[in-house]
């Protein structure tokens, strides 16, 4: 990877601080000012309108946005779209939006539109998409949450990209284990007892390869999902109180991510975390987000990797708290807001969105597409074991920024991860760490549930 390119956790990162909620708060969707008479030069006689893409600087988004533009400018005498990636995609945003320079197009994930949409950056997309009926019956509503806000839709999702869901297996350990993964397990038992096979350590006991690996910024995904399927919950959303420490919060906590090292000794924090964990060959199993990977066939092309669908508690059904996932959404500031529109409506189409879901290797938002003859092919396959669940996907609730709620659990995780904080401690913390994230939020942006 060069090293100058941020990687994903990095990038989504710069999310979650205040700085990017305040700036935010100080913008104000306004029409661009018209010129003063007799000013200026005269426009040219030119039907053509140019309409900016601001998106997230990543290969495989940067290639498909790319590929949809072109498609889209090659079909179109009046509008031509031009991809610009940012690096820096939040906070460029932001001060994009504050200076009045950002781009027509703002491709933002749905965990980050919060403070978008409470600032009244983003135009409404309800009437483009259908209406509300239309949406809720073409839409997944663990993506399109994401992206609703006091009754109106501000973005279209083109594919689920949540961590949650199971685990990303590197095959050449297992190749070498003589082992082959399951598509989907049942038990957690089945996991503990492959993850001990896969697992390696030098002579003096050190691990050097962990069976199964579940230290990951994005992973208050898996802790919430646990918690539902014991039949829990975490989060008042009315007042934004969360509530982890919990009997079902703590066996959640115990068993995903403080058993794997202390009890099962199927993993070490002396390892890297799962991102470099599973590239470096130092994991056979890590619990992240699912387009890993998409991202690593362009950051890691030597590596082999594979998916399999975890189990719920007890037996139970996975549930899956969706992170929401990467769309479009216009600046409502745009100079051109129809123009702007219409692209939008040409991604609402089944031709396009296959497409830029074969470019990600990722999931479908729409119900029309669970049935796409893709899925069955043999670089898709991969998928079927979570795409029989997408549909009963949830998503985390009024917390605003999602973001923030990873920078909140990850720095737990890691101390959880040494022995240097109990479960239960670790759990009360959190309970106030979240919720003061969440309250800060609402005040800071003046977001309203």
């Amino acid at each position: 990877m060069n090293q100058n390119q941020m990687t994903r956790r990095q990038m989504l990162q710069l999310s979650a601080g205040v700085g990017t909620a305040s700036l935010l708060a100080a913008c104000v969707a306004a029409p661009a000012a018209p010129a003063a008479d007799g000013g200026g030069e005269a426009a040219p006689d030119m039907a053509m309108t140019e309409l900016s893409l601001w998106s997230m600087s990543y290969p495989p988004h940067d290639n498909a946005w790319n590929m949809l533009a072109d498609q889209y400018n090659e079909a179109n005498d009046e509008r031509n779209v031009t991809v610009e990636p940012k690096t820096d995609p939040w906070t460029t945003y932001a001060s994009g939006l504050s200076a009045g320079t950002a781009g027509d197009l703002l491709s933002i994930h749905g965990a980050a539109a919060a403070s978008f949409m409470a600032t009244n950056t983003l135009l409404p997309l309800t009437e483009t998409l259908g209406g509300m009926g239309t949406i809720k019956d073409r839409f997944f509503s663990a993506v399109m949450d994401y992206y609703t806000y006091q009754g109106d839709v501000y973005g279209i999702p083109l594919h689920n990209n949540t961590p949650g869901i199971g685990f990303i297996t590197n095959l050449d350990l297992w190749q070498e284990a003589g082992m082959e993964p399951p598509p989907t397990y049942t038990h957690w038992n089945d996991v503990w007892q492959d993850a001990k096979s896969l697992t390696q350590a030098d002579d003096d006991g050190i691990i050097n390869v962990a069976g199964l690996s579940m230290r990951n910024y994005h992973n208050i995904q898996y802790l919430c999902g646990a918690i539902y399927e014991q039949g829990g919950t975490y989060l008042d959303e009315e007042t934004g109180e969360w509530s982890v420490n919990t009997p079902e919060g703590i066996r959640a906590l115990t068993e995903l991510f403080h058993d794997p090292i202390f009890t099962h000794e199927v993993d070490s924090p002396d390892l890297p975390a799962v991102f470099n964990g599973l590239a470096e060959g130092r994991m056979a199993m890590g619990g992240i987000w699912i387009d890993y990977i998409p991202f690593a066939a362009t950051a890691f092309p030597e590596g082999n990797f594979g998916f399999t669908m975890r189990p719920g508690i007890d037996g139970a059904d996975p549930v899956v708290v969706g992170e929401g996932g990467w769309g479009l959404n216009v600046n409502a500031a745009s100079e051109n807001p129809e123009d702007a529109l219409d692209f939008i409506d040409y991604l609402n189409d089944d031709g396009v969105m296959i497409q830029w879901l074969q470019s990600q290797h990722s999931l479908p938002c729409v119900f029309s597409l669970l049935d796409h003859e893709w899925y069955s092919s043999d670089e898709a396959k991969f998928l079927q074991p979570a795409l029989a669940t997408v549909q009963d996907w949830v998503w985390i609730g009024p917390v605003g920024t999602k973001y923030a709620m990873d920078d909140v659990f990850w720095p737990g995780l890691e101390e959880l991860s040494l022995g240097a904080i109990s479960v239960e401690d670790l759990a009360a913390r959190l309970d106030e760490d979240l919720t003061q994230r969440v309250q800060s939020f609402r005040e800071d942006t003046g977001y309203e549930w």
